[in-house]
Protein backbone atom coordinates (compact mmCIF):
# COMPACT_ATOMS: atom_id res chain seq x y z
CA UNK A 1 0.00 0.00 0.00
CA UNK A 2 1.13 3.53 -0.69
CA UNK A 3 2.41 6.07 1.80
CA UNK A 4 -0.64 8.24 1.04
CA UNK A 5 -3.08 5.75 2.54
CA UNK A 6 -1.17 5.72 5.82
CA UNK A 7 -1.26 9.51 5.85
CA UNK A 8 -5.03 9.36 5.41
CA UNK A 9 -5.23 6.79 8.20
CA UNK A 10 -3.36 9.15 10.54
CA UNK A 11 -5.66 12.00 9.51
CA UNK A 12 -8.70 9.89 10.35
CA UNK A 13 -7.39 9.14 13.81
CA UNK A 14 -6.67 12.81 14.44
CA UNK A 15 -10.15 13.65 13.19
CA UNK A 16 -11.72 11.14 15.56
CA UNK A 17 -9.79 12.65 18.46
CA UNK A 18 -11.31 16.04 17.54
CA UNK A 19 -14.79 14.46 17.63
CA UNK A 20 -14.13 12.95 21.05
CA UNK A 21 -12.53 16.03 22.61
CA UNK A 22 -15.30 18.29 21.29
CA UNK A 23 -17.94 15.78 22.49
CA UNK A 24 -19.85 15.76 19.23
CA UNK A 25 -23.51 14.99 19.85
CA UNK A 26 -24.66 11.85 18.05
CA UNK A 27 -27.79 11.11 20.11
CA UNK A 28 -29.92 12.77 22.78
CA UNK A 29 -30.09 9.39 24.55
CA UNK A 30 -27.16 9.41 27.03
CA UNK A 31 -26.47 5.68 26.70
CA UNK A 32 -26.41 5.79 22.90
CA UNK A 33 -24.23 8.90 22.99
CA UNK A 34 -21.77 7.21 25.36
CA UNK A 35 -21.70 4.09 23.18
CA UNK A 36 -20.89 6.16 20.07
CA UNK A 37 -18.06 8.02 21.78
CA UNK A 38 -16.65 4.76 23.14
CA UNK A 39 -16.62 3.30 19.64
CA UNK A 40 -14.80 6.36 18.26
CA UNK A 41 -12.31 6.19 21.14
CA UNK A 42 -11.55 2.56 20.33
CA UNK A 43 -10.84 3.41 16.70
CA UNK A 44 -8.74 6.46 17.54
CA UNK A 45 -6.53 4.94 20.23
CA UNK A 46 -6.01 1.37 19.02
CA UNK A 47 -4.57 -0.33 15.93
CA UNK A 48 -7.95 -1.73 14.82
CA UNK A 49 -8.12 0.43 11.70
CA UNK A 50 -4.56 -0.59 10.75
CA UNK A 51 -5.51 -4.25 11.21
CA UNK A 52 -8.58 -3.82 9.04
CA UNK A 53 -6.62 -2.06 6.33
CA UNK A 54 -3.96 -4.77 6.31
CA UNK A 55 -6.43 -7.68 6.43
CA UNK A 56 -8.66 -6.44 3.63
CA UNK A 57 -6.31 -4.59 1.28
CA UNK A 58 -2.74 -5.10 2.50
CA UNK A 59 -1.30 -7.63 0.03
CA UNK A 60 -3.68 -6.96 -2.86
CA UNK A 61 -3.59 -4.76 -5.94
CA UNK A 62 -6.61 -2.46 -6.04
CA UNK A 63 -7.90 0.98 -6.94
CA UNK A 64 -10.56 3.23 -5.46
CA UNK A 65 -13.69 4.27 -7.37
CA UNK A 66 -13.24 7.46 -9.40
CA UNK A 67 -16.20 8.79 -7.41
CA UNK A 68 -18.14 7.13 -4.59
CA UNK A 69 -21.78 8.08 -3.93
CA UNK A 70 -22.83 7.47 -0.32
CA UNK A 71 -26.53 7.25 0.58
CA UNK A 72 -26.97 5.73 4.03
CA UNK A 73 -29.67 5.72 6.68
CA UNK A 74 -28.96 8.04 9.59
CA UNK A 75 -30.76 5.95 12.21
CA UNK A 76 -27.32 4.76 13.25
CA UNK A 77 -25.81 8.14 14.25
CA UNK A 78 -22.32 7.02 13.25
CA UNK A 79 -23.30 5.42 9.94
CA UNK A 80 -22.73 8.47 7.78
CA UNK A 81 -19.45 9.26 9.53
CA UNK A 82 -18.21 5.70 9.06
CA UNK A 83 -19.10 5.66 5.36
CA UNK A 84 -17.39 8.98 4.67
CA UNK A 85 -14.22 7.93 6.51
CA UNK A 86 -14.12 4.62 4.62
CA UNK A 87 -14.38 6.44 1.28
CA UNK A 88 -11.70 8.91 2.34
CA UNK A 89 -9.37 6.14 3.56
CA UNK A 90 -9.30 4.39 0.18
CA UNK A 91 -8.75 7.74 -1.55
CA UNK A 92 -12.00 8.00 -3.48
CA UNK A 93 -13.65 11.36 -4.29
CA UNK A 94 -16.97 11.39 -2.40
CA UNK A 95 -20.49 12.60 -3.02
CA UNK A 96 -22.59 12.07 0.11
CA UNK A 97 -26.27 12.62 0.81
CA UNK A 98 -27.20 13.49 4.39
CA UNK A 99 -29.76 15.37 6.45
CA UNK A 100 -29.35 14.91 10.20
CA UNK A 101 -25.56 14.74 9.93
CA UNK A 102 -24.99 17.64 7.54
CA UNK A 103 -23.70 20.15 10.09
CA UNK A 104 -20.87 18.03 11.41
CA UNK A 105 -20.09 16.55 7.98
CA UNK A 106 -18.85 20.00 6.97
CA UNK A 107 -16.64 20.04 10.07
CA UNK A 108 -15.40 16.56 9.26
CA UNK A 109 -14.56 17.59 5.71
CA UNK A 110 -12.62 20.58 6.99
CA UNK A 111 -10.66 18.49 9.52
CA UNK A 112 -9.69 16.06 6.73
CA UNK A 113 -8.55 18.93 4.50
CA UNK A 114 -10.96 18.09 1.67
CA UNK A 115 -12.45 20.60 -0.75
CA UNK A 116 -15.94 20.53 -2.29
CA UNK A 117 -14.76 18.56 -5.33
CA UNK A 118 -13.14 15.92 -3.15
CA UNK A 119 -16.15 15.64 -0.79
CA UNK A 120 -19.47 16.94 -2.10
CA UNK A 121 -22.20 17.10 0.57
CA UNK A 122 -25.82 17.06 -0.67
CA UNK A 123 -29.12 17.43 1.15
CA UNK A 124 -30.73 14.06 1.94
CA UNK A 125 -34.13 14.88 0.46
CA UNK A 126 -34.82 12.67 -2.57
CA UNK A 127 -38.04 14.39 -3.63
CA UNK A 128 -37.78 15.38 -7.29
CA UNK A 129 -34.06 14.58 -7.21
CA UNK A 130 -32.20 14.82 -10.51
CA UNK A 131 -30.94 11.24 -10.83
CA UNK A 132 -28.73 12.09 -13.78
CA UNK A 133 -27.00 14.80 -11.75
CA UNK A 134 -26.66 12.62 -8.65
CA UNK A 135 -25.06 9.80 -10.65
CA UNK A 136 -22.84 11.97 -12.85
CA UNK A 137 -19.26 10.73 -12.69
CA UNK A 138 -20.08 8.10 -10.06
CA UNK A 139 -18.38 4.70 -10.38
CA UNK A 140 -19.70 3.07 -7.19
CA UNK A 141 -22.64 3.63 -4.83
CA UNK A 142 -22.80 2.64 -1.16
CA UNK A 143 -26.45 2.23 -0.19
CA UNK A 144 -27.76 1.49 3.30
CA UNK A 145 -31.46 1.82 4.04
CA UNK A 146 -34.92 0.48 3.36
CA UNK A 147 -36.36 -1.46 0.46
CA UNK A 148 -37.70 1.66 -1.29
CA UNK A 149 -34.27 3.32 -1.31
CA UNK A 150 -32.53 0.28 -2.72
CA UNK A 151 -35.23 -0.39 -5.31
CA UNK A 152 -34.99 3.23 -6.49
CA UNK A 153 -31.25 3.09 -7.11
CA UNK A 154 -31.50 -0.34 -8.73
CA UNK A 155 -33.95 1.19 -11.17
CA UNK A 156 -32.07 4.38 -12.06
CA UNK A 157 -28.44 3.23 -11.86
CA UNK A 158 -26.71 2.28 -15.14
CA UNK A 159 -25.38 -1.28 -15.22
CA UNK A 160 -21.72 -0.23 -15.28
CA UNK A 161 -21.94 1.50 -11.88
CA UNK A 162 -21.10 -0.75 -8.94
CA UNK A 163 -23.92 -0.99 -6.37
CA UNK A 164 -22.98 -1.91 -2.79
CA UNK A 165 -26.26 -2.64 -1.04
CA UNK A 166 -26.89 -2.90 2.68
CA UNK A 167 -30.61 -3.55 2.91
CA UNK A 168 -32.72 -3.79 6.07
CA UNK A 169 -31.94 -6.72 8.35
CA UNK A 170 -33.66 -8.39 11.31
CA UNK A 171 -31.91 -9.36 14.56
CA UNK A 172 -33.16 -11.33 17.55
CA UNK A 173 -32.32 -12.79 20.97
CA UNK A 174 -32.48 -16.40 22.14
CA UNK A 175 -32.43 -17.34 25.84
CA UNK A 176 -31.59 -21.03 26.06
CA UNK A 177 -31.84 -23.07 29.22
CA UNK A 178 -33.23 -22.17 32.63
CA UNK A 179 -31.36 -18.98 33.52
CA UNK A 180 -31.67 -15.34 32.48
CA UNK A 181 -28.90 -12.91 31.58
CA UNK A 182 -28.67 -9.74 33.63
CA UNK A 183 -31.55 -7.52 32.54
CA UNK A 184 -29.14 -4.61 31.95
CA UNK A 185 -27.62 -6.56 29.05
CA UNK A 186 -31.03 -7.09 27.44
CA UNK A 187 -31.94 -3.42 27.89
CA UNK A 188 -28.65 -2.33 26.36
CA UNK A 189 -29.11 -4.37 23.19
CA UNK A 190 -32.76 -3.45 22.72
CA UNK A 191 -32.70 0.23 23.65
CA UNK A 192 -29.46 1.52 22.12
CA UNK A 193 -30.24 3.55 18.98
CA UNK A 194 -33.90 3.34 20.11
CA UNK A 195 -34.16 -0.09 18.47
CA UNK A 196 -33.86 1.40 14.99
CA UNK A 197 -30.72 -0.24 13.56
CA UNK A 198 -30.24 -3.68 11.99
CA UNK A 199 -28.45 -5.10 15.04
CA UNK A 200 -31.37 -4.17 17.32
CA UNK A 201 -33.24 -7.34 18.42
CA UNK A 202 -36.87 -7.31 17.31
CA UNK A 203 -37.95 -10.36 19.34
CA UNK A 204 -36.76 -12.53 22.23
CA UNK A 205 -37.13 -16.33 22.14
CA UNK A 206 -37.24 -18.23 25.44
CA UNK A 207 -37.56 -21.98 25.85
CA UNK A 208 -38.21 -21.92 29.61
CA UNK A 209 -41.62 -20.64 30.76
CA UNK A 210 -40.44 -19.67 34.25
CA UNK A 211 -37.64 -17.57 32.75
CA UNK A 212 -40.12 -15.93 30.39
CA UNK A 213 -42.44 -14.95 33.24
CA UNK A 214 -39.54 -13.60 35.29
CA UNK A 215 -38.32 -11.53 32.37
CA UNK A 216 -41.84 -10.24 31.70
CA UNK A 217 -42.01 -8.98 35.30
CA UNK A 218 -38.53 -7.45 35.24
CA UNK A 219 -39.22 -5.63 31.99
CA UNK A 220 -42.60 -4.38 33.26
CA UNK A 221 -40.78 -2.72 36.15
CA UNK A 222 -38.08 -1.29 33.83
CA UNK A 223 -40.39 0.26 31.19
CA UNK A 224 -40.86 3.70 32.85
CA UNK A 225 -37.09 4.26 33.14
CA UNK A 226 -36.22 3.51 29.50
CA UNK A 227 -35.02 6.32 27.18
CA UNK A 228 -38.25 7.95 25.93
CA UNK A 229 -39.30 7.55 22.33
CA UNK A 230 -40.22 10.64 20.28
CA UNK A 231 -43.78 11.86 20.82
CA UNK A 232 -45.09 10.67 17.44
CA UNK A 233 -43.75 7.16 18.05
CA UNK A 234 -45.28 7.09 21.54
CA UNK A 235 -48.71 7.83 20.10
CA UNK A 236 -48.32 5.11 17.47
CA UNK A 237 -47.29 2.65 20.16
CA UNK A 238 -50.23 3.61 22.37
CA UNK A 239 -52.75 3.03 19.56
CA UNK A 240 -51.11 -0.26 18.57
CA UNK A 241 -50.92 -1.53 22.17
CA UNK A 242 -54.61 -0.75 22.68
CA UNK A 243 -55.52 -2.57 19.46
CA UNK A 244 -53.51 -5.65 20.40
CA UNK A 245 -54.96 -5.76 23.90
CA UNK A 246 -58.38 -6.09 22.30
CA UNK A 247 -57.06 -8.99 20.19
CA UNK A 248 -55.72 -10.94 23.16
CA UNK A 249 -58.49 -13.55 22.99
CA UNK A 250 -57.24 -14.58 19.54
CA UNK A 251 -53.95 -15.80 21.03
CA UNK A 252 -53.22 -18.68 23.39
CA UNK A 253 -52.04 -18.24 26.99
CA UNK A 254 -51.05 -14.63 26.53
CA UNK A 255 -50.16 -12.16 29.23
CA UNK A 256 -51.49 -8.65 28.68
CA UNK A 257 -49.48 -6.21 26.59
CA UNK A 258 -47.66 -3.72 28.82
CA UNK A 259 -47.29 -0.16 27.54
CA UNK A 260 -45.74 2.78 29.39
CA UNK A 261 -47.08 6.15 28.34
CA UNK A 262 -44.05 8.06 29.64
CA UNK A 263 -41.34 6.14 27.80
CA UNK A 264 -43.44 4.76 24.92
CA UNK A 265 -41.88 1.28 25.24
CA UNK A 266 -43.96 -1.89 25.56
CA UNK A 267 -43.88 -5.66 26.09
CA UNK A 268 -45.82 -8.48 24.47
CA UNK A 269 -45.84 -12.09 25.71
CA UNK A 270 -46.76 -14.85 23.27
CA UNK A 271 -46.66 -18.61 22.99
CA UNK A 272 -46.74 -18.63 19.21
CA UNK A 273 -44.76 -16.90 16.47
CA UNK A 274 -47.10 -14.09 15.41
CA UNK A 275 -45.24 -11.02 14.07
CA UNK A 276 -48.56 -9.42 13.15
CA UNK A 277 -49.14 -8.88 16.88
CA UNK A 278 -45.76 -7.32 17.61
CA UNK A 279 -45.35 -3.68 18.54
CA UNK A 280 -43.03 -1.38 16.61
CA UNK A 281 -40.80 -0.70 19.63
CA UNK A 282 -40.28 -2.91 22.63
CA UNK A 283 -39.87 -6.46 23.83
CA UNK A 284 -41.66 -9.28 22.05
CA UNK A 285 -41.29 -12.33 24.32
CA UNK A 286 -42.01 -15.63 22.56
CA UNK A 287 -42.07 -18.77 24.69
CA UNK A 288 -41.58 -22.29 23.31
CA UNK A 289 -39.20 -24.22 21.07
CA UNK A 290 -36.37 -21.86 20.12
CA UNK A 291 -35.31 -24.12 17.26
CA UNK A 292 -38.83 -24.14 15.80
CA UNK A 293 -39.21 -20.37 16.11
CA UNK A 294 -35.84 -19.82 14.44
CA UNK A 295 -37.06 -21.92 11.52
CA UNK A 296 -40.18 -19.75 11.29
CA UNK A 297 -38.07 -16.59 11.45
CA UNK A 298 -35.93 -17.85 8.60
CA UNK A 299 -39.02 -18.38 6.47
CA UNK A 300 -40.48 -15.00 7.46
CA UNK A 301 -37.29 -13.02 6.73
CA UNK A 302 -35.35 -15.17 4.31
CA UNK A 303 -31.90 -13.69 3.61
CA UNK A 304 -32.61 -10.76 5.95
CA UNK A 305 -31.48 -12.14 9.31
CA UNK A 306 -28.39 -10.54 10.79
CA UNK A 307 -27.44 -10.93 14.49
CA UNK A 308 -28.63 -13.46 17.06
CA UNK A 309 -27.75 -12.51 20.61
CA UNK A 310 -27.87 -15.57 22.86
CA UNK A 311 -27.66 -16.62 26.51
CA UNK A 312 -26.97 -20.24 27.41
CA UNK A 313 -25.57 -23.03 25.25
CA UNK A 314 -25.93 -23.10 21.47
CA UNK A 315 -25.64 -26.91 21.49
CA UNK A 316 -29.43 -27.26 21.31
CA UNK A 317 -29.55 -25.47 17.96
CA UNK A 318 -27.40 -25.59 14.83
CA UNK A 319 -26.29 -22.05 13.92
CA UNK A 320 -25.25 -23.03 10.40
CA UNK A 321 -28.84 -24.05 9.63
CA UNK A 322 -30.13 -20.49 9.91
CA UNK A 323 -29.48 -17.32 7.96
CA UNK A 324 -28.02 -15.24 10.79
CA UNK A 325 -24.57 -13.92 9.87
CA UNK A 326 -23.44 -13.31 13.45
CA UNK A 327 -23.95 -15.01 16.84
CA UNK A 328 -22.83 -13.21 20.00
CA UNK A 329 -23.60 -13.13 23.74
CA UNK A 330 -26.49 -10.89 24.78
CA UNK A 331 -25.13 -7.48 25.72
CA UNK A 332 -22.80 -7.18 22.72
CA UNK A 333 -25.19 -7.15 19.76
CA UNK A 334 -24.11 -3.64 18.68
CA UNK A 335 -20.40 -4.27 19.29
CA UNK A 336 -19.43 -6.16 16.15
CA UNK A 337 -15.62 -6.27 15.89
CA UNK A 338 -14.31 -3.75 13.36
CA UNK A 339 -12.28 -6.50 11.69
CA UNK A 340 -15.28 -8.81 11.21
CA UNK A 341 -16.27 -9.76 7.67
CA UNK A 342 -19.76 -8.22 7.88
CA UNK A 343 -19.27 -4.88 9.56
CA UNK A 344 -21.66 -2.38 8.08
CA UNK A 345 -20.53 0.73 6.25
CA UNK A 346 -16.77 0.39 6.76
CA UNK A 347 -16.29 -2.38 4.18
CA UNK A 348 -13.03 -1.54 2.46
CA UNK A 349 -12.79 -4.72 0.38
CA UNK A 350 -16.29 -4.17 -0.97
CA UNK A 351 -15.74 -0.53 -1.89
CA UNK A 352 -12.63 -0.95 -4.05
CA UNK A 353 -11.94 -2.58 -7.42
CA UNK A 354 -9.34 -5.36 -7.28
CA UNK A 355 -6.79 -5.65 -10.07
CA UNK A 356 -5.10 -8.78 -11.43
CA UNK A 357 -1.62 -8.17 -12.80
CA UNK A 358 -0.42 -11.15 -14.85
CA UNK A 359 2.64 -12.02 -16.91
Amino acid sequence: MTKAIYVRLANIKQCLIHCINENWLFSDDPLTQAFCLERLTLWAYSDILEQKLTNELGDKCWRAPDKLLIVVSEKDPLGTLEALLAGYLIGSPIRIKARLSTQWLYQLRAYLGLNENECEILDWSSENQNNEHILNGVEAILLAGGDALIQHYRKVTPAQIKLIELGPKISAMAILGSSLPDISLILKDVCLFRQQVCSSPRFILLENEDCAQQLYQQLSIALPSLPPLPKALKLQQMAQAHEYSLSRDLLNNEKPTRYDANSGWAITYQTQFAPQYWLNFGFQLIVGSVEHYLQLAQKQWFARLQTLGYHGSLLSISPQHYCFTRYCPIGSMHSRPMTATHDGFFMLATLVFFINQEG
